[in-house]
């Protein structure tokens, strides 16, 4: 007992350090648009803003900071803390699953190698790096899907031994998890899919499987979408078309997958992912499993459903699919990995080159990550001198004229710069909060400290000074005083 008490706590802390070492840079102070927001209206407020939007967790972070008068700057610490441990608890206890599942000897071989990439791979996946950006609700999400991963234990424990207790407790993990971020909850629906025992034995066990996992999916879904609904989200309030949200969902995945969101070079990760498919495939045919192909396709079916299902009951126009709404699809390679883990039988040599794809495919995650992070943080930087700048001409400019600047208005040239030139970003991620009219005024007032009331831009001053206009850098035109206030035009 001691013993695997020992080797329990020694791959917690190999997933941690795995951790550390893909995000331990966000331990450093950073910003995202929706960091200087979460600053500038306090706890109260956006944690009522989580609430209406189904985030449950994120709103009880808020709520413990407000309560014991945690300061912005030390809840980020602490939400990062969260994120490395409970990314790192769910990986230890997916591994422990899928070992279960594959019947992985308790001796040391290539087989635990492959489970714990797996594992790794699959809740740090590609698309985990986007909840890292925003600083201020990563640990809420991490913990999240830690519920997540509970979730998939219990209700595989149920179909196992039957007790209507591990069903139960299955649903409210459910429940908490997709408190976290609705974008990461597919992950259980997949994996209940992946690891289910026996699924395609008959006829009546797969539709007792498939209600049975439909349902540990469904029951959270729909009580996030009943309490966003009552708690009065704009996501749910408008006109609902879900044959209109399929098809605009599915649109965005397609591109998403291509571009994969410049975390990795385009199409790589579709070719990657596709490489692994027909490996699959092709030992699939040759051992001549129908039920493996049968069970492979109905995962490959559930992977697409879990990613498209979270915007069916959202009106299309608030529909925006980033890698952060849809977690699941960046796991793409890890349920192929698993797939062929429980074909039995595969040749010492076959393991040995999937341990070699697997690490080539975790380093370029990896360098890509690297780039992802160096990017930010610069982009943060620029952000910062961009802001100092303008408060030193504000500071000539009063110091000239004798009037205080206490007005804002902003405005923005013909084609604002959304990521600085040779970064990598995409869409929030590391996008230049000085080329974002609503983000750009709050991390004016967390840089500088000065208090100024946003205003309605005026037409006669954008006409006047701006109209026709694109900057690549910051300009002194751009900067424009007029009695107590800053008409900014952000490029």
């Amino acid at each position: 007992m001691e013993e695997k008490r020992r080797k329990r706590i020694l791959l917690l802390a190999v997933f941690a350090i795995l951790n550390l070492c893909f995000y331990g840079i966000f331990c450093v102070e950073h910003f995202a648009a929706d960091t200087y927001l979460t600053e500038v209206w306090g706890w109260e407020k956006i944690s009522k803003l989580y609430w209406q939007n189904g985030r449950w967790l994120m709103t009880l972070l808020c709520e413990i900071c407000q309560a014991f008068h945690i300061g912005f700057h030390a809840e980020k610490t602490i939400s990062w803390v969260l994120a490395i441990s409970f990314l790192s608890l769910a990986e230890l206890l997916l591994y422990e699953i899928i070992k279960r599942r594959i019947h992985v000897k308790e001796t040391l071989n290539i087989k635990h190698i492959l489970v714990f990439l797996s594992s790794f791979m699959m809740i740090s996946n590609l698309f985990v790096l986007e909840y890292f950006i925003f600083a201020e609700y990563t640990g809420a999400i991490c913990v999240g899907i830690f519920f997540n991963i509970l979730e998939v234990r219990l209700v595989l424990k149920f179909l196992e031994r039957g007790e209507i207790k591990d069903y139960i407790l299955g649903l409210v993990c459910g429940i908490f998890g997709i408190m976290g971020h609705q974008g990461a909850f597919g992950i259980t629906a997949v994996l209940l899919i992946l690891l289910a025992e026996n699924t395609f034995l008959n006829v009546k066990n797969f539709i007792k499987n498939s209600i049975i996992i439909g349902m540990a999916y469904l029951v959270p879904a729909l009580t996030n979408t009943l309490q966003t609904k009552l708690a009065g989200s704009a996501r749910v309030a408008g006109s609902l078309d879900v044959v209109g949200a399929l098809k605009t969902a599915m649109e965005q995945i397609g591109d998403l997958l291509i571009s994969t969101a410049n975390f990795m070079p385009k199409s790589l990760y579709l070719v990657l992912c596709g490489a692994a498919g027909m490996v699959v495939l092709v030992m699939i045919i040759v051992k001549r499993k129908g039920k493996a192909l049968l069970h492979a396709a109905y995962v490959f079916l559930v992977f697409i459903l879990a990613g498209v299902a979270p915007f069916l009951m959202t009106d299309t126009a608030y529909i925006s699919v980033v890698p952060r709404t849809v977690y699941v699809l960046g796991a793409g390679f890890p349920v192929l990995l698993i797939l062929l883990l429980l074909l039995e039988n595969l040749s010492k040599k076959l393991l040995q080159g999937v341990v070699l794809y697997a690490g080539i495919f975790l380093g370029i995650q990896y360098f890509n990550t690297c780039q992802i992070e160096t990017s930010h943080y610069v982009s943060n930087g620029i952000d910062y001198y961009d802001v100092n700048y303008i408060e030193q001409q504000v500071w000539i400019y009063e110091n000239e004229t004798g009037n205080q600047i206490s007005k804002i208005k902003i405005y923005t040239d013909e084609s604002p710069l959304g990521i600085y030139y040779n970064l990598t970003g995409y869409g929030a991620v590391n996008e230049r909060v000085m080329s974002n009219s609503w983000a750009a005024a709050d991390a004016y007032r967390i840089f500088t400290g000065r208090e100024m009331t946003v205003e309605e831009s005026d037409t006669e001053v954008y006409e006047k000074y701006f109209k026709g206009k694109n900057w690549h850098y910051l300009d002194d035109e751009q900067i424009v005083l007029i009695g107590d206030t800053l008409h900014l035009c952000l490029y």
